[in-house]
């Protein structure tokens, strides 16, 4: 064996070795730390133990917490477990290869393999508008989109979620995808609310006019204030004309929460100014807190602008009248106005939840949006439906492989061994490019996955018959191999470039499960084309060495 082909061969191995080491998080045993609540139960502790060594994964309890240590342990397993009853969180133990100085990563699992939400926001600009008291042109809303999809971030990374999707849709909706998100009415109280504090004067003689006109015009059959967002603006827009209510006033809904549902209603109208006395970012400083009632509330403090603001908003020449606080256009309180507050210290009263006066405090803290988000679509996938998903993925792609395995053995025998082993190779290869990238895996990237599979061989199909070619041609085994190699490899790069532009083509233009099938197909054309036209021509030029090489089996 010459030096060349030596140093080739060391290449090669310590090329198969480092990528091994690569896909290990993903791939290898993980250990897995089920941490239990305070208030978990010996019944609870066995379930969980019992669901995870049915499944032939070692289990070791703890004080505190179950470790779990096996194979197959991913996102959509750490997912099911955070739903199983008495726990409180899952983690996963830092596998070796993650820490330095190899600093491996795993590949990371999409919304339709470890479960998780989708939603789908659509700006509603007539509201603003509306508040604005101006029409507003193609670029400004597009800066109040742009505005509230970088708040939106902000509000997704408090959930600790892997690989969040936010993008913005031609449209000018804001889609989000949340991949194992453990708790999606936290994620929808947080992310949609828009999040906007008002301190807004009632005005007392048409709020009585508009209470007025509701007891007296207001349906006879209708029991209740319309609960749809929409039908609530046509009410208020109602009110507003019939009441003639002046420019400078506006009718909102004053809320009450329902006794025995907790759900918040609108309970009656009340008018007041559009100009603000206390915005939610004059607030600097937000926290939870109880007021004389004993109620939960948010106390906060405000900037040096927004002090001032509320010692005039407080002066002697209010007192007597009620001050409200809207929360996202609705009234939660309005109480009198008797003290004159200059310490820039106050409250945001309103008979709140635990939930709500925290995803008060985390939108206060960081700032309200500024635009109205409504709910258009809304899509949730269980953890078991992932697993299902992965299971089957796995199937699919082993059954790929072995099919292409046998066809290649039975028809091309020894190469076709040779052949089956860069098909592996070729897999080991495109997993730790991806795990390398940090890849995000989809159902459409498996299928990219399977798909290269059977392109992998298609470049040693397209040299085997080159070789057989060159054989019946009248030449030697050495030099068929060797003219085989050299006269198809431009045909495979031509091939496979074909592919690569179609590749590009549909990440460019295409969203999320497009763009990973995209990905996976374009790097499985890649590592493919590395196998046959270097790892598996080195495997035959080490054939060539052989004296007196007159057969091939081919």
């Amino acid at each position: 064996m010459s030096r060349g082909a030596v140093y080739k061969l060391i290449f090669i191995i310590l090329l198969i070795a480092f990528a091994v080491v690569l896909i290990l998080p993903t791939v290898g045993e993980r250990e897995m730390n089920v941490i239990l609540r305070d208030d978990v139960t010996a019944e609870q502790v066995e379930a969980i133990a019992a669901r995870f060594s049915r499944e032939g994964h070692e289990v070791i309890r703890k004080e505190e917490s179950v470790s779990v240590k096996g194979y197959g342990l991913n996102d959509a397993v750490m997912n099911e477990a955070r739903t199983l009853p008495g726990v409180k969180n899952v983690q996963f133990v830092t596998h070796w290869a993650e820490k330095r100085p190899i600093r491996a990563k795993r590949i990371n699992l999409g919304l339709d393999l470890q479960g998780g939400m989708q939603l789908v926001l659509i700006p509603n600009f007539g509201a603003l508008e509306r508040r604005l008291g101006k029409k507003l042109d193609s670029g400004e809303r597009n800066e109040a989109g742009q505005q509230a999809l970088e708040l939106l971030r902000n509000r997704v990374d408090q959930f600790g979620v892997s690989e969040p999707q936010l993008r913005r849709r031609e449209s000018g909706a804001i889609e989000i995808q949340l991949p194992g998100v453990r708790d999606p009415e936290a994620v929808k109280r947080l992310i949609g609310t828009t999040g906007r504090v008002e301190y807004r004067l009632v005005n007392d003689e048409f709020t009585r006019k508009a209470e007025e006109w509701l007891r007296d015009s207001f349906a006879a059959n209708e029991k209740t204030l319309p609960l749809e967002p929409a039908q609530q603006r046509e009410l208020l827009e109602q009110i507003a004309r019939d009441v003639k209510v002046p420019e400078d006033l506006e009718v909102l809904f004053f809320f009450e929460r329902v006794p025995n549902t907790k759900k918040l209603v609108p309970a009656r109208p009340m008018a007041l100014e559009k100009n603000l006395s206390l915005a939610g970012d004059d607030i600097s400083k937000a926290y939870r807190a109880h007021d004389d009632y004993g109620r939960l509330c948010v106390s906060f403090s405000t900037t040096t602008q927004g002090a001032a603001k509320f010692a005039e908003a407080t002066s002697k020449n209010n007192h007597g009248k009620r001050l409200a606080i809207v929360i996202d256009n609705k009234v939660r309180s309005a109480p009198s106005i008797n003290v004159h507050i200059t310490t820039g210290h106050a409250q945001i009263q309103g008979d709140f939840t635990g939930e709500e006066v925290d995803t008060l405090i985390s939108i206060i803290k960081e700032g309200a949006l500024p635009v109205d988000l409504e709910r258009a679509e809304e899509r949730s996938v269980g953890p078991s439906l992932g697993v299902d998903s992965i299971k089957s993925g796995y199937k699919a792609l082993l059954a790929a492989i072995a099919v292409v395995m046998l066809f290649m053995i039975a028809y091309y025998r020894l190469s076709g061994i040779i052949s089956s082993l860069g098909v592996v190779l070729n897999l080991i290869f495109m997993v730790a490019v991806l795990s390398w990238l940090n890849f995000t895996l989809t159902l459409p990237g498996i299928a990219g996955f399977i798909l290269t599979i059977g392109m992998a061989v298609d470049a040693n199909v397209i040299i085997y018959e080159r070789i057989k070619e060159e054989i019946r041609g009248g030449k030697s085994v050495k030099l068929a191999i060797s003219t085989g190699f050299e006269r198809a490899f431009w045909t495979i790069v031509d091939s496979n470039v074909t592919t690569l532009i179609a590749a590009f083509i549909l990440s460019q233009f295409g969203t999320g499960p497009i763009k990973g099938f995209a990905v996976t197909l374009s790097i499985g054309v890649l590592t493919s084309m590395f196998v046959a036209l270097y790892i598996t021509r080195f495997i035959y030029e080490l054939l060539s060495l052989k004296k007196n090489l007159k057969i091939l089996s081919i």
